[in-house]
């Protein structure tokens, strides 16, 4: 098959995925995630704490929310990011939610652009579609997008100062604080430090990123986010939707002190990876994807559309590898690029992930140097037969999904807001122990290290110039 019937090919597989092979609609507002960032807004234009139990007095305005019972959303975004969600909250929540999904849409395609040229590839149709269509078959961008998540456009901030290391300081200054207003977006950053200008861009990003939270919140405000991401941290942390070693573990039985030891020893086995890959990947971009695919082992707090991160490696790995290394990582893009958990709370979608599968099969082997059938068939064939194992038991092992499964819940009008969050997972069903779904979510952190063990192995062709890209092979 030529690379423009791959191309072609990928694209009926999301049309159909996205128009014929839905998921049965779930109660909510418009871009779900959304609605905190515009209850936030709504409470700082008000004078009251965006951080604090007045976000529950805008959100049940919000159409779609069911106000009969609490449902609280926190919001945990850094202060220097009011200004922006004060001034979506000027306006009705659907004109919002609106803007805000052109603003997403836009950032999408950046990053698109962002990667193609992060890993040595020209700018032209063929490539640039295959791209797009491998990025809207990864799942975690599609949650991105359909939940209204900053994630994304904080994480093609933080690829913008990587590739922007030739032009000019503000520009990567500017980059890096985009990347600021979402910290797990920004980790990928630490395998850029040196003595460069990216390490200046980083600092400048960092202090403006300070000196606008203090406007919004006091000069001590990193203190008190850091308290109020710790609580939140703490109620969260073994929670289903949590993407986390120690919340994995937690899920497969482990106590939550065993947990916590079994994510401690995963992360530094994470920071090994790190430093093994700092010492031998010699192109800057690889070594970001690389590190950026390492986030999850060593985030603290980490959701399944947060893995828009390793998109870039993906991306990398279709386009600069060869032979086992690009099976590995064909293998880690598919891994990384399902919504495993979602299998269990939507099992109706099990169509639309298996079609979006396929669409990102079919796109990263047209972003091949050749179009390679010999490794990848075989590794197609075993994906699905685990996808098709997952799913069968995603279906017999059904999860919540928040907050439809609140029924009549009440919180305490007393309680922090971390402290009601953490009622609502509860009450959710969110924290119960169940093997399952942790072996569900497992699959995408594999994945996660299949990606950043395929670019260790092809690092000695980061350091020579790409092949020629032919469109018409």
């Amino acid at each position: 098959m030529s690379r423009r019937w791959c191309v072609a090919f990928a694209w009926a597989c999301i049309a159909i995925a996205l128009l014929a092979a839905r998921p049965r609609a779930t109660p909510g507002p418009f871009l779900r995630d959304f609605e905190a960032y515009w209850a936030a807004g709504s409470a700082f234009n008000s004078h009251a704490d965006p951080y604090g139990r007045a976000v529950w007095g805008a959100e049940r305005i919000v159409p779609g929310v069911v106000a009969q019972h609490d449902e609280l959303l926190p919001f945990v975004g850094p202060p220097a990011t009011l200004f922006l969600w004060a001034l979506f909250a000027r306006v009705p929540y659907a004109v919002g939610a609106a803007l805000w999904s052109a603003v997403l849409a836009a950032f999408l395609l950046l990053l698109v652009a962002v990667a193609v040229r992060g890993a040595g590839r020209p700018i032209s149709p063929t490539p640039f579609l295959a791209a797009l269509a491998l990025v809207i078959a990864f799942g975690p961008v599609t949650s991105d997008l359909a939940l209204g998540q900053f994630a994304l456009p904080a994480f093609t901030g933080a690829a913008l100062v990587v590739l922007l290391e030739a032009r000019t300081l503000p520009a990567k200054a500017a980059a890096a604080y985009v990347a600021f207003a979402q910290p797990n977006a920004a980790l990928g950053l630490i395998s850029q430090l040196g003595r460069n200008r990216t390490t200046v861009a980083i600092a400048i990003g960092a202090l403006a990123a300070y000196f606008t939270g203090a406007i919004a919140d006091g000069l001590a405000w990193p203190l008190t986010y850091a308290r109020m991401l710790a609580a939140h941290a703490a109620a969260e942390r073994f929670s289903a939707i949590q993407l986390t070693p120690g919340s994995i573990a937690f899920g497969f039985g482990a106590s939550p002190a065993a947990a916590q030891t079994i994510a401690l020893l995963i992360a530094t086995i994470a920071v090994i990876a790190a430093i093994a890959l700092a010492l031998r990947a010699g192109d800057g971009f690889a070594r970001f994807a690389a590190f950026s695919a390492l986030t999850p082992f060593v985030a603290g707090f980490f959701h399944e559309h947060d893995l828009v991160v390793a998109y870039p490696a993906a991306l990398w790995c279709a386009l600069r590898t060869r032979g086992s290394s690009r099976v590995l990582g064909l293998f880690g893009t598919l891994l990384a690029g399902v919504d495993w958990l979602g299998l269990a709370q939507r099992p109706t979608g099990i169509a639309q992930s298996a079609l979006l599968a396929v669409a990102a099969f079919t796109a990263f082997a047209a972003l091949g140097e050749t179009i390679e059938t010999r490794g990848a068939l075989p590794a197609l064939a075993g994906f699905a037969a685990l996808f098709a194992a997952a799913a069968v038991l995603a279906a017999g092992h059904p999860a919540p999904i928040w907050p439809d499964a609140l029924r009549a819940f009440r919180a305490s009008t007393n309680l922090p807001t971390a402290a009601i969050w953490s009622q609502e997972l509860r009450a959710s069903g969110l924290l119960a122990v169940q093997p399952v779904w942790a072996l569900l979510r497992s699959l995408s952190l594999a994945g996660c290290a299949l990606l950043a063990c395929a670019i260790y192995r092809r690092s000695s062709y980061c350091r020579t110039a790409s092949a020629h890209w032919d469109e018409s092979s």
